[in-house]
């Protein structure tokens, strides 16, 4: 979906922050699903323009984000320019650089893909380490010196958000027993849901936001989605995607370097699969009414092996 605004603005944009002789190229990136991600080049440098979802949301909150990890020591990208809001694209802007080589999920044939997840769970524990004011996703009207605060006020409400609409929706998908059994383990994790403090998740993460170059970690990618958070709402998310793309497990090579950097609860892998299935049922309700794909495919499959595995 091209941007408001013309094409001139981007290119003004790309010559700006990538000078030089003749016109850089900017072209739509494949990836950037939630909001309008564009590559930029010249003369073998590569950035990555990203606009806010519309006028009023602004990329305040990914820039102080992108400036934490890299303070930390977190392979993210660097935020080269930022505009609260650019006039002829009507939109919040952000240019980041590139991280260096490819995805697990593109190339992982050959590769010893479990030192690179090592090292990204280990990142990912830093990811989770920064606290966020409320639940949800993250708000995006705040002054720009505000921390980082969501819209909701408990986790409870943030994870319980219309259950029983995406359960609806999931009849013809799921059989009565099965969302009776979702409801059960719902019901088992209640007393997860009293948290009060939230950190910082994500939101969407999985093998296709892992890069390495030739199975040496390189960084992590898109930060469109973050929200605050339960601290292992990642982890469930990562295992609700866990054989999509590749076929070797990712979850046990990040609990490693996760559990390198920041303690684990005892109870972790129930929690883990707790937060997996909230996800899992809320991404296959967004998806009921289309027709059956691989995606969904996987995430009913995801649920009922979840709701396969006993209880401990």
């Amino acid at each position: 979906m091209q941007p408001p605004g013309d094409d001139a603005a981007l290119h003004e944009i790309a010559a700006l922050v990538l000078p030089g002789s003749g016109r850089p190229s900017v072209e739509r990136a494949e990836r950037g699903v939630s909001t309008p991600v564009y590559r930029i080049r010249r003369a073998g440098t590569t950035f990555y323009l990203r606009l806010a979802e519309g006028p009023a949301a602004s990329l305040t909150p990914e820039v102080l984000v992108h400036n934490r990890l890299r303070a930390a020591g977190v392979r993210v990208p660097a935020v080269v320019h930022f505009e609260p809001f650019n006039r002829a694209l009507g939109r919040s802007v952000m240019v980041t650089t590139e991280i260096p080589g490819t995805s697990i999920d593109r190339h992982h044939r050959g590769v010893d893909i479990g030192q690179v997840l090592v090292a990204a769970g280990r990142d990912l524990a830093i990811v989770n380490g920064i606290a966020v004011a409320g639940f949800g996703w993250i708000r995006r009207d705040r002054p720009p010196a505000a921390p980082l605060a969501a819209a909701l006020p408990s986790l409870r409400a943030f994870a319980l958000d219309n259950l029983d609409a995406h359960l609806a929706a999931l009849r013809p998908d799921l059989t009565a027993a099965e969302i009776r059994a979702v409801r059960r383990v719902v019901a088992r994790g209640d007393a997860w849901l009293d948290a009060d403090r939230a950190i910082l998740a994500h939101g969407d993460l999985d093998v296709s936001h892992i890069f390495h170059v030739d199975g040496r970690y390189t960084g992590m990618i898109d930060f469109g989605e973050i929200r605050g958070a339960d601290p292992l709402y990642d982890l469930g998310h990562v295992a609700l995607h866990d054989g999509e793309t590749i076929p070797e497990p990712a979850l046990p090579h990040l609990l490693t370097g996760y559990g390198e950097a920041a303690p684990l609860p005892a109870d972790h892998e129930l929690r883990i699969r707790f937060w997996s299935l909230l996800i899992g049922v809320r991404a296959l309700a967004r998806r009921a009414g289309r027709p059956w794909s691989a995606d969904q495919a996987h995430l009913a499959g995801a649920i009922r092996a979840i709701l396969r595995t006993p209880p401990t």
